[in-house]
C-alpha cells in the first residue's frame, strides 16, 4: 500500500522553541513534584480545549480512513484465506495417482509391450475416467476439468471431459508447454499455474488457472507423468463477494507471473498487471496487497483517495465561554490529584532515607494504589534482604563449624612430627628397617595434617597422603589388605578439599574389613568426567546394613566408623561448592561398599577462595 506523507517544516521550529525552553527548563527543574503535577495537568487540559476543533476534525478523518483501509485489508486477507482453503483439498487430491495402487500401476504401464495395446488402452482409459469421476471430481466443486498424462506412452491416460480432445495440440504442443515443464521439473511437488488458455479439452480455449503435480516413484523419483486440475476463472469469483468500498474501487487477482487472473473488466484478464495498474500508481490512489503463501497469487485493491475522502468534514464547534470555567476546575482537580499522589511518595521517601542510613528494620505500611504496591514490594525486598543476611551468617557459622570438626579429627602438633623424625633416624642407625619405614610414613602423615595454610591440596598430595596412611595401617593389620590406585595423570595438579579420601579409606579398613576371613581390597579411582572430578573408593568388605548407612549419612556413626561422619564430608563439600556436589554411598551387606565424591575442577589456586564456580 502506498500512502502520501505531508512534508514538515522542521528547520524553523527548533529556532523558535529553543529560546523559550532555555528559560522554562530551569524553572520546571526546580519545582516540587506537586507543582509539576499541577502545571502538567493544567497544560494537558487547557491545550486540548484550545485545539479541540482541529483535533476532532483530524480524529474524525483519521478514524474513517483507518476504518475503511482496515476493512479493505481484511477483505483482501479473507479472499486469500478463501483461495488457500479451496486449494488445499486439491493438493490432497493431486496425490491420489500415487496413493491409488491401481492408478499408479497404470502410470508405469508400457502399452507397446502388451499383446493388444488398443484394447488395453481403452479398458484402462475407462477405468481411469471412472476413478476421476468418482474419487476426484465429486470432492471439489472448484475443479472444471482433470487430466492425467502418462509420460511412458505420451498419452492422456484419463480425463474428466469426454466431449472434446485437441489431439494435434496434445501431440505437438502440450508436452512442451511451460507450465507442463514446470510441473515435471518439481518432481512431485505441487505447482500452482497462473492464468493461461486451456486448449486441450476446450474449443474455443478458455482462460483457466491450474494446479499440477508430477507423478513420480516415491523411492527412485522416476517420473511417470502428471495430474492437472483446471479451474475456470469464473469459478474463482465464488471465493469473494463484490468489493465496493467506494464507487470506483477496483479489485484484481494476480498470479505468480504477474498476470491478471481476475479483473472486473474481462478484457484485462491474462494481461500483465503492471500494464493495468502501472498508470494508476500515483498519489491519488491507495494500493492494498495481500499474498497467498500456498499459491503465490496476490490480491490487489485500488481505492481512489478523492472518493475515500469525499464526505464532508465535520466542523466541531467549541464553546469559548466554558474555557475559563473548565480551566479553573482543571486547576482545582490538579491540586487535589497532585496532593493525593505526592503524600504517599513523601512517606515512602522518608522510609527509604532510613534504609540508606543502614536501618534495614524499617517497615513500610501498606497503602492503596500504585505507590502502595511499590511500598509493599520494597517492604518484601527488605524482608528478603534481612532473611538473606541471616541465612548467609548461619551458613558461614555452619561452614566454620564443619571446618573445625574436620580439623579436630587430625593430629597436628609440630613437636610430634619432630619427635617421630628423631625416632626414625634412631631406627635407621640401629638397622630396624621396618620401624624406620613405619615412622617415615607416620611422619609424612603428621606433616600433611599439620599443614594449615589452605583447605585445598593437589590430587597428587592427597594421594601421597593416602599411600602413607595406608602403609601405617598395613603395618598394624599385618598386610591383611591391599590398596590399588587408578588416577588420571592429567589431573594430578588439580586442587581438591583436604582430607576427602582419608575418612573413606579408614571406614573401609576399620569397618569394612572387620571380621572378614579373606584379604581386603580397596580400589581408589580418580578421573575427570564432564568437567567435574569424580573420586570413588570401593572395598570388598562386609558392607553396611541400611540402618548403618543411614546412620553414617547422619554422622551418627557406630563405634568403628570415623567419628567425623560421612554426612559431615558431604556437608563440607556442599558448603564449599553448592548443591549438585557431595558424597554418595552405595553398600549392600556382604557385597562391599562404594563411596563416590563429586567436586568441580579447580586448576588454579585463586579459584579456592569464595565461589570457585
Amino acid at each position: 500500500m502506498f500512502q502520501d506523507s505531508q512534508p514538515t517544516d522542521a528547520a524553523d521550529q527548533p529556532k523558535r522553541v529553543v529560546p523559550t525552553m532555555r528559560h522554562v527548563r530551569p524553572l520546571f527543574r526546580h519545582m516540587g513534584l506537586r507543582q509539576k503535577l499541577i502545571l502538567t495537568f493544567a497544560c494537558f487540559i487547557l491545550l486540548p480545549l484550545l485545539l479541540v476543533g482541529g483535533t476532532l476534525s483530524w480524529l474524525y478523518v483519521e478514524s474513517n480512513r483507518s476504518m475503511l483501509l482496515d476493512a479493505a485489508k481484511e477483505n483482501n486477507r479473507q479472499v486469500v484465506r478463501n483461495i488457500d482453503t479451496s486449494m488445499s483439498p486439491l493438493l490432497r487430491l493431486s496425490m491420489f495417482p500415487v496413493q491409488n495402487p491401481a492408478l499408479f500401476r497404470l502410470m508405469k504401464k508400457d502399452y507397446f509391450a502388451v499383446p493388444y495395446p488398443l484394447l488395453e488402452r481403452q479398458e484402462d482409459f475407462d477405468e481411469v475416467n471412472t476413478i476421476i469421476r468418482d474419487s476426484i471430481m465429486l470432492y471439489s466443486d472448484l475443479i472444471d476439468s482433470t487430466v492425467i498424462y502418462q509420460l511412458t506412452n505420451h498419452l492422456v491416460l484419463g480425463r474428466s471431459s469426454l466431449d472434446y480432445l485437441n489431439r494435434s495440440y496434445l501431440e505437438n504442443q502440450f508436452p512442451q508447454e511451460p507450465f507442463v515443464q514446470s510441473i515435471m521439473a518439481k518432481k512431485g511437488i505441487y505447482v500452482p499455474v497462473g492464468i493461461h488458455d486451456e486448449k486441450l479439452l476446450s474449443n474455443p480455449p478458455i482462460p483457466v488457472v491450474s494446479l499440477g503435480r508430477a507423478i513420480v516413484d516415491p523411492f527412485t523419483k522416476e517420473p511417470y507423468g502428471f495430474i492437472l486440475f483446471n479451474i475456470h476463472v469464473a469459478n474463482l469469483k465464488s471465493l469473494w463477494s463484490d468489493i465496493h468500498i467506494t464507487d470506483n474501487t477496483r479489485f484484481y487477482l494476480v498470479d505468480e507471473q504477474g498476470n491478471l487472473i481476475y479483473s472486473q473488466d474481462a478484457a484485462e484478464i491474462g494481461r500483465p498487471a503492471n500494464d493495468i495498474l502501472g498508470p494508476q500508481k500515483d498519489a491519488g490512489h491507495y494500493y492494498i496487497t495481500s499474498a497467498s503463501q500456498l499459491t503465490g497469487w496476490s490480491t490487489v485493491t485500488v481505492i481512489p483517495k478523492r472518493e475515500l475522502f469525499g464526505f464532508v468534514y465535520t466542523i466541531v464547534e467549541t464553546v469559548a465561554i466554558s474555557l475559563v470555567v473548565l480551566l479553573a476546575l482543571s486547576i482545582a482537580a490538579s491540586v487535589f490529584i497532585a496532593t493525593g499522589i505526592t503524600r504517599p511518595l513523601l512517606n515512602l521517601e522518608r522510609k527509604m532515607k532510613l534504609v540508606t542510613e543502614g536501618n534495614l528494620d524499617v517497615t513500610i505500611d501498606a497503602a492503596p494504589g500504585e505507590v502502595g504496591r511499590i511500598g509493599t514490594a520494597i517492604d518484601r525486598m527488605l524482608k528478603e534482604i534481612r532473611r538473606l543476611i541471616r541465612t548467609i551468617y548461619d551458613e558461614e557459622q555452619e561452614k566454620r563449624q564443619m571446618e573445625i570438626l574436620a580439623l579436630q579429627s587430625q593430629i597436628r602438633p609440630h613437636f610430634m612430627y619432630n619427635t617421630l623424625n628423631a625416632m626414625k633416624w634412631m631406627a635407621k642407625i640401629q638397622g630396624a628397617s621396618g620401624i624406620e619405614e613405619a615412622l617415615t610414613a607416620f611422619s609424612s602423615v603428621i606433616r600433611f595434617t599439620a599443614t594449615t595454610k589452605s583447605d585445598f591440596v593437589t590430587v597428587k598430595e592427597e594421594i601421597n597422603f593416602i599411600r602413607d596412611y595406608a602403609k601405617i595401617l598395613s603395618f598394624r593389620y599385618l598386610n591383611r589388605f591391599e590398596i590399588e590406585f587408578d588416577v588420571d595423570p592429567n589431573i594430578l595438579e588439580y586442587r581438591i578439599l583436604k582430607f576427602m579420601l582419608q575418612p573413606l579409606v579408614e571406614n573401609a579398613i576399620f569397618h569394612g574389613f572387620d571380621e572378614i576371613s579373606y584379604k581386603g581390597k580397596v580400589a581408589i579411582r580418580i578421573a575427570e568426567e564432564a568437567g567435574d572430578i569424580v573420586m570413588t573408593v570401593t572395598d570388598n568388605g562386609r558392607g553396611m546394613t541400611p540402618e548403618e548407612r543411614i546412620a553414617a549419612d547422619r554422622s551418627e556413626a557406630p563405634e568403628k566408623l570415623n567419628s567425623i561422619g560421612l554426612g559431615n564430608i558431604h556437608k563440607r563439600i556442599e558448603l564449599h561448592f553448592g548443591q549438585g556436589y557431595g558424597l554418595s554411598l552405595h553398600s549392600e551387606l556382604n557385597h562391599g561398599t562404594t563411596a563416590k565424591i563429586v567436586v568441580p575442577v579447580i586448576d588454579k589456586p585463586e579459584q579456592e577462595a569464595g565461589d570457585p564456580l
